[in-house]
């Protein structure tokens, strides 16, 4: 049985007193972003998912979706203060309430963001709203390579709070300039090895002493070049070239025509800082290895990258070679002790690697909460915390299933 929440799409209110909204799950993210806009002197929810203009409300609160601010915003965890569910039983409940602060009880409304339909069916939501920054400016830097860019992110996460801190390789630059070539007036961006994105929010002279500021970080260091600040049009320019570099990738492939034997898989991995440049070095060794393309951009302010690597699917050699690699690539991130997905969710790819990072003790413990709400096991059934030995073809086989007793 699937659950159609398409007409539950009501914005019920806007409360710009006490700075909140309440929303059916229906609601797509982008609607509900115009009409926050345009109301009072402009509010928004700051998460920016990539699929911002398509995403309901409800696929939000299930995955606790984010983005590029989260290094500033944090995720949409952040901004629910209430939910209405329907649990397993059939029971109807509300939980969570508009205060900013307390400490009374056990925190439900956030055990249930990000779990993915699990416990239960989200009818209402009540979300927190933030008045609209000013301005927004955008400084990008050039690098020869990933992990210059990335010496070059630590020193400016050490200054100051961006609301965005991108690191952007080789191909996604391409991507981003295959997309800007279709804009007027035109913007091409330097041919590097690397670049960071770094978008300001606030009032016009925070965002502009801010932007000098990094502007200044960029010219000291030595590996950095031609630095820029983009404003107005140029700068949502830059950011919908940002959004849109992997269908542009996509359109540029010589394999575009034959997508149905070409599998592009994207690990949303997150680990600390600390950690990213051996990330990304070890992933470029191992698909590298297979002889297959990848591409390595991300979220770098809050360790949040993404590794991507595609490879023809002809055959059933090439699903295990794929299931291999993606096995490696997994084991790698909790190795650096990271996470297998910062923001896509698990579904029904990513589960049976839970164990691998979370341990089996845990996991039992997820699907003992899970049985409490949901005792019959009707809600998204094999999801996160129990699964079949083979979930998919890319999915790795487990000698047991989580005990659900």
């Amino acid at each position: 049985m699937i659950l159609d929440f398409t007409r539950m799409n009501k914005i019920l209110e806007i409360n710009i007193e006490d700075n909140y909204a309440v929303v059916e799950p229906g609601v797509l993210f982008k609607n509900l972003r115009i009409k926050l806009s345009n109301t009072g002197r402009g509010y928004w929810i700051p998460c920016n998912p990539g699929s911002a203009d398509v995403c309901t409300i409800g696929g939000m609160i299930a995955n606790d979706a984010s983005g590029e601010s989260a290094i500033k915003y944090g995720t949409t965890r952040d901004y629910v203060s209430s939910l209405k569910v329907i649990l397993g039983t059939g029971e109807s409940l509300q939980f969570g309430n508009l205060v900013k602060k307390t400490v009374s009880g056990l925190d439900l409304v956030s055990l249930f963001v990000g779990s993915e339909g699990t416990l239960g069916i989200l009818t209402e939501a009540t979300l927190n709203i933030l008045a609209l920054p000013e301005s927004f400016k955008t400084v990008i830097g050039f690098f020869d390579s990933i992990e210059t860019a990335i010496i070059s992110a630590k020193s400016i996460k050490d200054t100051l709070t961006p609301m965005s801190l991108e690191l952007l390789d080789r191909i996604t630059i391409m991507g981003m300039n295959a997309y800007l070539a279709r804009l007027t007036p035109k913007i091409t961006l330097k041919n590097a090895g690397a670049a960071l994105l770094i978008r300001l929010d606030g009032d016009d002279e925070i965002t502009t002493a801010h932007a000098n500021k990094i502007i200044k970080l960029l010219n000291m260091d030595k590996t950095s070049s031609d630095p820029e600040i983009f404003s107005g049009f140029k700068h949502n320019y830059l950011w919908k070239a940002r959004d849109g570099a992997g269908p542009s990738l996509g359109r540029l492939s010589p394999r575009a025509q034959n997508v149905g034997t070409f599998f592009p898989a994207s690990l949303d991995f997150s680990v600390p800082f600390s950690k990213i440049s051996e990330l990304m070095d070890k992933f470029a060794k191992i698909v590298g290895a297979y002889k297959i393309g990848s591409v390595r951009y991300g979220h770098l302010g809050d360790g949040n990258v993404h590794l991507i690597c595609s490879t023809p699917i002809t055959s059933e050699d090439d699903v295990k070679k794929f299931s291999t690699i993606q096995g490696d690539l997994v084991r790698l991130a909790i190795s650096l002790g990271g996470s297998v997905t910062a923001e896509h969710g698990c579904g029904v790819w990513k589960a049976p690697y839970l164990p691998l990072e979370h341990g089996k003790e845990a996991m039992n413990l997820m699907a003992r909460i899970k049985k409490v709400f949901d005792p019959n096991n009707i809600l998204n059934p094999g999801k996160l915390y129990s699964y079949p030995k083979k979930m998919s073809i890319f999915s790795p086989e487990h000698e047991e299933e989580i005990n659900h007793e």
